[in-house]
């Protein structure tokens, strides 16, 4: 028995040296990131017991290996018609690039409507609602419970009375954001919706990833709503009693982008009820090669989708000739994003991005303000929105180009999140959301290398402290 003892003794510190090395090497094969591996592959020699735990607690991504294992809901969308280019239109090159990633062409869009806050938005989902006939399909991050919530609640609770289908995705953990949360009241109401990767003590799953940002609502296949804004009081900019209003844009549209959207509402719907079949989608709508407006509807998430709208972003300012417009609530980019930033920006093109000064999440503003002096550097004009905060999410690029949706310009939304984005291939759009961005840029105060030298050590280590966190903000 000591001799058995002694034996398993002596082989220990062969053990943890092989555990290390293992982990070392796992560490080799699946971090993308050069400094990240030689950071946990250090760590794992160096500390042969310590390094490997921290590694398996917190270097191996499992964000994207359970959604990968749970997300596997087929819709089949082949008798959705798509062109890759429409006669008489010349979107070269920035239409290419949509294609590659998501190997479907462009749908046509009839009319596209621009409500800047809840103030225009809300009125128009509520006539929708009251109005529609058949189907009411609506998914949204945050549904607060709150006036603008209950009223929402109460159209889709007389749509479903007078026989219209009704089917509503409230994600997991947005519906926590206001007490008493709305599933409440949609129960009541016997609305029929569903959790998206709902949070639950028993069984334990509080996981704050693989959240469903997505945001839109489909009205008899004829009218698709979608854009930055929740349902929520908060978004209602101009009320006197809102303390913490959200200035944001959102869109309606209408044409063959509408039977796109309602996919990806079925998309995830099928997923949320269980139901993993391969289904077949058929949308109501043809192509219409007279339209003057083109769109591609950009699906994103820590699955099988993982990257697509990062690199779509990264493609297009690759390719912007004149100018890039950015308008984000949250700017933490990529590495790879501030190097085709930096690039456009010596090749001549315009590069104007517009943040709020006032941030409802303090992290990820301090870790922001500890990325971008890369870019100021290189003369990036990066410029802060004063008085309330701006939620807005925009991108232009050039004079046709216009990509809008759920998306910030942050690792949450581009790597941990469900999003959605839809592009846009219009002169008149492209020229009417220039009128909304320049509307904020003309009094947005520009931010300096001075200004960020400024800042006092204790700031300086605050905001570099914050950006350690960026991944995950």
């Amino acid at each position: 028995m000591w001799q058995i003892q002694n034996t398993l003794f002596g082989l220990l510190p062969l053990l943890v040296l092989v555990w290390g090395l293992l982990t070392a090497s796992h560490a080799l094969l699946h971090k993308q990131d050069s400094k990240a591996a030689f950071g946990w592959i250090a760590l794992c020699i160096i500390l042969p017991v310590a390094g490997p735990i921290l590694y398996l607690l917190f270097g191996i991504n499992r964000v994207r290996s359970k959604a990968q294992r749970d997300y596997i809901t087929k819709m089949n969308r082949d008798a959705l018609d798509t062109l890759s280019m429409p006669p008489g239109k010349n979107f070269v090159p920035h239409a290419m690039i949509g294609q590659r990633l998501t190997r479907k062409g462009l749908t046509s869009c009839h009319e596209i409507q621009i409500y800047e806050n809840g103030e225009a938005l809300y009125p128009a989902m509520l006539e929708a609602i009251e109005q529609a006939e058949k189907r009411i399909l609506l998914a949204s991050y945050i549904f607060d419970s709150k006036k603008t919530g209950k009223s929402i609640a109460a159209a889709l609770d007389r749509a479903q009375r007078r026989g219209v289908e009704v089917k509503v995705i409230l994600d997991g953990l947005g519906e926590y954001m206001y007490v008493p949360r709305i599933g409440h009241t949609l129960k009541r109401l016997g609305i029929d919706f569903v959790r998206f990767n709902p949070i639950s003590i028993l069984p334990p799953s509080l996981n704050i990833n693989m959240r469903n940002h997505r945001k839109m609502m489909i009205v008899d296949s004829k009218v698709g709503f979608t854009g930055g804004q929740n349902i929520g009081d908060h978004h209602l900019a101009d009320a006197p009693e809102n303390l913490h209003s959200v200035r944001d844009v959102h869109f309606s549209l209408t044409g063959q982008i509408v039977d796109e959207l309602e996919w990806a509402f079925w998309k995830d719907w099928h997923y949320c009820t269980g139901d993993n079949q391969t289904l077949a989608f058929e949308g109501n709508h043809q192509l219409d090669l007279e339209s003057e407006t083109w769109t591609r509807l950009i699906v994103d998430g820590p699955n099988k989708d993982l990257d697509k709208l990062n690199h779509l972003i990264l493609g297009q300012i690759s390719a912007a000739s004149k100018r890039v417009f950015i308008m984000t609530p949250y700017f933490l980019p990529t590495l790879d994003l501030m190097g085709a930033l930096i690039a456009a920006e010596l090749r001549g093109v315009e590069i104007t991005v517009l943040l709020p000064r006032n941030n409802n999440i303090k992290l990820a503003d301090w870790a922001s303000r500890s990325i971008i002096r890369e870019l100021l550097e290189a003369d990036v004009d990066i410029r802060y929105i004063e008085g309330k905060f701006v939620h807005s999410k925009l991108l232009l690029i050039d004079d046709q180009y216009s990509l809008i949706g759920t998306a910030n310009i942050d690792p949450r939304s581009l790597r941990l999140n469900y999003e959605l984005a839809v592009e846009v291939f219009s002169a008149d759009f492209n020229a009417r959301m220039e009128r909304y961005f320049l509307s904020f840029c003309k009094d947005a105060k520009p931010c300096t290398l001075s200004q960020l030298n400024s800042r006092s050590l204790p700031i300086r280590l605050r905001d570099s402290l914050a950006w350690l966190f960026s991944p995950y903000l």
